[in-house]
């Protein structure tokens, strides 16, 4: 773009010289009006000469911004919000309590939120948790935190709470609030108080039943014969068991978790010397105190 430039300037001056030597015999005070546009040409050139002699403006150099702000503090006000952002922040961790828990009028529970210190500033003594709106609940209007929490670290904020007199929905908010009163994030705790539902089932023993595949059994003897019994709960409990047989060995004491109102399989095994008649049951001693069984069976010692 330059050499183009600089090309066609250099033609310019030469038509230029050109024009004047063929005018130099002419007398000064019979200068025509083609000298004159000759004398304005020779102006206009020495300007153009010297916007190219300007240096160019640098590549990074931005032009002047004409929405900048007049007033000087306006940066520093910006730089001090941005500084209360990363300051004061919160993060969500975990909760007890899911939305939605269904609680009886008068029932006391306590809900818990962990929260991390997300920002840049210790959560100090003088920080705290004040209810912002929806239903208290008999919870705190404001509770303060009880020790420092460093960045990075959580905080575990716990109120005991009452679910109202009458059925319906409830949500209560509570906000985290620093020492000079900034707001931090929102968390919140939603219930249903509703109509007493049945009451659990009494865990117990309901049944136990017995299983052989005969009955009357053809073995060597000594051998041993396997026995199993179901056992079936009513609800979630531990069962306290043991076997008794008709060899009349001392047998140890087991327990076996339900974890609802289920059925599971156990097994004895006899160790059978004779040919005869022999018997086996279970006695539950918790939660029932009671026997289940027995079931007879005949062994027949071959040779």
């Amino acid at each position: 773009m330059k050499t183009k430039r600089h090309q066609l300037m250099f033609l310019l001056a030469f038509l230029l010289l050109i024009n004047l030597a063929c005018r130099v015999s002419l007398n000064d005070s019979q200068q025509s009006e083609e000298d004159i546009k000759t004398e304005l040409t020779l102006q206009a050139l020495q300007k153009t000469q010297t916007a190219a002699a300007a240096p160019p403006p640098e590549d990074n150099e931005a032009p002047p911004d004409e929405d900048s702000p007049d007033d000087p503090d306006a940066e520093d006000a910006d730089a001090i919000d941005d500084d209360e952002d990363t300051c004061n922040q919160s993060k969500f961790v975990s909760e007890t309590i899911p939305d939605g828990s269904i609680y009886q009028s008068g029932d006391t529970f306590t809900k818990t939120w962990v929260i991390r210190n997300n920002g840049t500033c210790d959560w100090t003594t003088d920080y705290r948790f004040v209810f912002e709106e929806g239903d208290q609940m008999n919870g705190p209007s404001s509770m303060k935190l009880d020790h420092v929490v460093e960045p990075g670290d959580t905080y575990s904020f716990e109120i005991d709470l009452t679910a109202p007199a009458s059925n319906d929905d409830y949500t209560g908010v509570w906000r985290i609030k620093s020492d000079d009163g900034d707001n931090l994030g929102k968390y919140w705790v939603k219930i249903t108080v509703g109509p007493a539902g049945p009451p659990p089932a009494a865990f117990a023993v309901t049944s136990v039943t017995f299983y052989m595949p005969h009955l009357s059994i053809d073995m060597g003897c000594p051998g041993d014969v396997v026995i199993s019994s179901e056992i079936t709960t009513s609800a979630t409990g531990v069962v306290t068991m043991k076997w008794e047989d008709s060899n009349a060995c001392p047998l140890p004491t087991k327990s076996i978790n339900f974890a609802s109102a289920e059925s599971k399989i156990i097994q004895h095994t006899m160790n059978i010397t004779a040919t005869g008649d022999y018997w086996a049951k279970v006695y539950i001693d918790s939660p029932n105190h009671q026997y289940f069984g027995p079931i007879n069976f005949h062994a027949n010692c071959t040779p």
